[in-house]
């Protein structure tokens, strides 16, 4: 027998709602099918509460605003794992995110766990319940979806408030999460999900390859191929690939003689989409040069830059060891260079990575902190 309600209408969701609607702890997590969209198309909500279990069918409901009311809901904390997905779908889909919210693979890899460690693996260690894998490949926007398959979904959610108490107890007991708080709630701000067209070109493979006209031209293409994208709702490769938008930014064709010259664009997607393409290069001629996108330069370090780094990084892998914490948890040598380099904007700055390493490494290049080496070891 299952102990999960199965809900495909919208009485059903509100009469599951205002039941569970007292409960402090609610668990959320998703199914869903992207390959051949642009828009996720949202097959399965899971949620589990202290008292109640239930698997949502997005595809049968129309009214979701109960669901809503419980993600907004700020007496109820709200459990996912490694969110982010899930979150962006909830943004595209209802215009609202779940909050207050606990992710608990992050609070895992604070607590020093395997970096980015899976749910299963998480569920083995804290739960010690090894969970299937048969369905990891189902169609979940296909219906009827079989028992199995529904109670297989519903284990993403089954054991995530038992794992919560646990790694919160923890972060407690070892003063760290204060250092989560923040991270937690930036993630349920609404600008990480809102589309901003202007910062497509930074995500473009091959970008570092342009600069001047070709950047800008890159910049506008990537702004209309999203743009047809979403008005066709297909992934953005299946516009145009980003190896061939490259192309033509670098080249930027005036004609459909000259598209055809450009990698694997065939004669019939010239014939429907070449038009449009040398239209968005016309206009950004018109765009003043000032306008223009920029790639911020990053200069090698020269060899004091270098051995800071090598210090930073070698101080970095102290801090990590003195945390039991894997080091490609909380940086990578590229922040420690840019750090060496004097930038001030990265992940060290702020949040738990702050705590834990950030201010340590900033207060020894304000000369603050001193390294040595004591019987064998390093010291801060």
């Amino acid at each position: 027998m299952s102990n999960f309600e199965y809900i495909d209408n919208d009485q059903a969701l509100r009469a599951f709602c205002d039941k569970v609607a007292p409960d402090r702890y609610c668990a959320l997590d998703t199914e869903f099918v992207r390959e051949k969209t642009y828009y996720p198309l949202l097959a399965l909500i899971q949620l589990a509460t202290e008292t109640s279990q239930a698997c949502i069918d997005p595809l049968k409901i129309n009214d979701f605003s109960p669901l809503v009311e419980l993600f907004e809901n700020q007496q109820m904390l709200k459990i996912l794992h490694s969110p982010s997905q899930d979150l962006e779908i909830f943004y595209q889909r209802f215009d609202a995110l779940p909050s207050p919210l606990f992710d608990t693979q992050l609070a895992a890899s604070v607590l020093g766990y395997a970096n980015q460690i899976g749910y299963a693996d998480l569920v083995q260690r804290l739960c010690d319940v090894k969970l299937e894998k048969k369905f990891t490949r189902a169609d979940w926007s296909k219906r009827p979806l079989s028992e199995g398959a529904l109670d297989y979904a519903m284990d993403d959610v089954r054991y995530l408030i038992e794992m919560q108490q646990k790694l919160q107890a923890e972060l407690q007991q070892r003063g760290r999460l204060s250092w989560v708080e923040h991270d937690f709630r930036q993630m349920t701000e609404k600008s990480n999900y809102s589309l901003d067209l202007s910062l497509l070109w930074k995500k473009l493979r091959g970008v570092q390859k342009l600069k001047g006209k070709a950047l800008n031209n890159a910049d506008q293409l990537c702004r209309w191929r999203e743009q047809f994208a979403i008005e066709k709702n297909r992934p953005r490769r299946w516009m145009l690939k980003d190896e061939d938008l490259v192309d033509i930014a670098r080249f930027a064709p005036a004609s459909h003689a000259d598209l055809s010259q450009i990698g694997n664009l065939s004669a019939d997607y010239i014939r429907k989409n070449g038009d449009a393409i040398l239209q968005v290069l016309e206009q950004a001629k018109k765009i003043d040069p000032e306008d223009y996108p920029k790639i911020r330069d990053f200069n090698k370090l020269n060899t004091q830059q270098l051995a800071i780094a090598d210090c930073l990084m070698a101080m970095s892998r102290v801090i990590a060891d003195d945390n039991h914490i894997s080091l490609a948890s909380v940086t990578s040598k590229k922040e420690i260079d840019q750090l060496a380099a004097g930038n001030t904007n990265t992940r060290l700055h702020s949040g738990w990575r702050y705590e834990m390493l950030g201010q340590q490494l900033i207060a020894f290049l304000e000369g603050n902190v001193s390294l040595r080496c004591e019987q064998g070891r390093l010291k801060l």
